[in-house]
């Protein structure tokens, strides 16, 4: 279940995670034959091992693995597996490692903003991880119905994204790069190529959309990456993407101690 305000209002997601089953997964990711497109599987796991284990059978169907360390849906009064692994460096390294011994497919450590993210991306990273993903919802958050006077989501609370989370992220990934120098796919907010463009100068160089598909079809969606990428080709000019990555951090730093 999601929930929108208007305008740019914050995003508060309750889906959770897919409950079908590894089996079924493989069954759905089998019957797709993609020209032109590379596939990144996300996973998850209650455990270092399952992590592994799941990573493993969905490697021949996945281009790349996204090993999802953080989601902050829960139940309400519970702190959920996967918020303990995203927040600890030490797990979240451990995951790693044994998905990187399990899996030769490229691997993207999802960090969570809802934890000292460096520290776990350092983690990851020295366990095997080849990028970082900046990075998942915020929270949880809580909307009410003033009308019923109850939580609006069924879950009662959920995760924050949409254009709300955009200056979290946009902050995590500009941190990671700096610190690190790695690939990362940002996540956040993005909805137009003016965002997609921040998000390539703070050093992102893939660009994950969700929110902005909210309500639209395959077809609108389409339509709105093709609208987003000319708009950011057009930005560059003439000049090689590349060269847009990290352009942010060739300038002087800016103070972000107070921010």
């Amino acid at each position: 279940m999601v929930y929108s305000g208007e305008g740019d209002a914050p995003v508060l997601n309750s889906l959770a995670l897919p409950t079908q089953s590894p089996d079924d997964w493989e069954k759905d990711l089998g019957a797709l034959r993609l020209q032109r497109s590379r596939l990144i599987v996300s996973v998850y796991g209650g455990t270092p091992a399952e992590f592994a284990r799941v990573a493993e059978r969905m490697a021949p169907f996945a281009d790349a693995i996204e090993v999802n360390l953080g989601c902050p849906n829960k139940v309400p009064g519970e702190q959920t597996i996967m918020e303990s692994i995203g927040q600890s460096p030490s797990i979240s390294g451990e995951v790693m490692r044994l998905v990187r011994a399990a899996c030769g497919k490229p691997l993207i450590a999802k960090l969570s903003p809802n934890s000292d993210y460096l520290a776990v991306a350092e983690a990851c990273l020295a366990a095997g991880a080849d990028a970082l993903g900046c990075g998942n919802t915020l929270g949880p958050g809580l909307a009410i119905d003033i009308t019923t006077r109850k939580p609006i989501l069924a879950g009662t609370t959920g995760g924050i994204s949409g254009p709300a989370l955009k200056p979290i992220n946009l902050r995590m990934t500009y941190e990671a790069y700096s610190r690190f120098q790695c690939p990362i796919i940002a996540y956040g907010g993005i909805a137009t190529w003016q965002d997609a463009v921040e998000y390539t100068l703070a050093g992102a160089c893939v660009l994950g959309i969700g929110t902005a598909f909210l309500g639209k079809g395959t077809r609108e969606s389409a339509e709105l990456t093709r609208a987003l990428w000319e708009g950011v080709v057009a930005y560059l000019d003439g000049l090689p993407f590349p060269d847009l990555v990290g352009a942010a951090h060739r300038l002087p730093a800016p103070d972000l101690t107070h921010a």
